[in-house]
């Protein structure tokens, strides 16, 4: 972020992406904002290197687990169809 110009310019190009129309008074708040936003992340610490995790010798084995049958899954399901869980349409 260290060098990046927070402008009106680069404002006006940020809502035309987002297709939305800011007021003056609007535009003024979130350049200030975005400072202040931008002020706090140049702040934290940067990662200069990623090391192995020490624990990485001492993590469990995966062991499978014995799952639940169908009829034991759809026990619990409010409303069901042939087999499957029903659920309200989300698309039209």
């Amino acid at each position: 972020m260290a060098g990046m110009e927070l402008s009106p310019e680069l404002l006006r190009k940020l809502e035309g992406l987002a297709k939305i129309r800011l007021s003056s008074e609007e535009e003024a708040l979130l350049l200030e904002d975005l400072r202040r936003i931008l002020e706090f992340v140049d702040s934290l610490p940067r990662v200069e290197e990623v090391e192995e995790p020490e624990a990485q010798g001492r993590l469990r084995e995966d062991e499978p687990w014995p799952s639940l049958s169908p009829e034991e899954a759809l026990s619990v399901a409010p409303e069901r169809e042939a087999g499957f869980f029903r659920v309200p349409r989300v698309l039209e």
